[in-house]
């Protein structure tokens, strides 16, 4: 009974019943199949890994990126906030500047016009009277425009003042002569204090 059975689910099964089901081609193309689906997941897994990676490095990039960006943008704006003071500052003394040599070009107008060569002897006591508060409103400001010069930061124009020569250094040729001088002033008192000692000397021994 168990044989007819047996015959029975093979005639149902012609592959089976053929021995299909355990052929080398068979088998041949099963393995083929799953080597297939392997190199395809491990396609998959490396290409995943790579695609990780590549997103894990442009996360780091970018927040580098992000931290420069702050930096540089911080330094930028102090710069730039820096600068505009600087500017501004420059362009008030640029303004104080340019008044001041405005005032001193209308006192030089006026005192070229002058000309008291010219004066009458019979006006001239007039004609001072009229001149000497011009005269000394531009004496005034001139000096009033270099009485402060550390108050500019930008110009060392006033630092200088037109008329007065600055010394430059150490004068070591005056300094020569002055020590010239004072060595052929004190070498006769030298010599007499030289000729006393000698005789001092020579009595204390007799």
């Amino acid at each position: 009974m168990k044989q007819q059975v047996s015959y029975r689910q093979m005639e149902l099964n012609p592959r089976i019943a053929d021995g299909e089901m355990h052929s080398p081609e068979q088998m041949r193309q099963q393995v083929e199949q799953a080597r297939q689906q392997v190199e395809f997941y491990e396609a998959q897994r490396v290409q995943w890994e790579a695609q990780s990676r590549e997103l894990e490095a442009n996360t780091q990039k970018k927040l580098l990126f992000n931290d420069t960006l702050n930096e540089i943008g911080m330094k930028l704006h102090n710069a730039v906030r820096r600068i505009d003071k600087e500017l501004e500052s420059m362009q008030r003394e640029q303004a104080e500047i340019e008044q001041i040599n405005e005032c001193l070009k209308r006192h030089l107008q006026i005192l070229s016009a002058m000309k008291p060569e010219n004066w009458s002897t019979e006006g001239f006591s007039n004609r001072l009277q009229e001149a000497m508060p011009k005269l000394d409103r531009a004496i005034n400001d001139f000096e009033e425009a270099y009485s402060g010069p550390g108050r500019y930061r930008h110009t060392d124009i006033f630092r200088h003042k037109p008329g007065v020569e600055e010394r430059q250094g150490i004068d070591w040729a005056g300094i020569r002569n002055q020590l010239v001088k004072g060595f052929y002033f004190h070498l006769p008192l030298f010599l007499l204090l030289l000729i006393t000692w000698g005789v001092c000397t020579l009595i204390s021994h007799i």
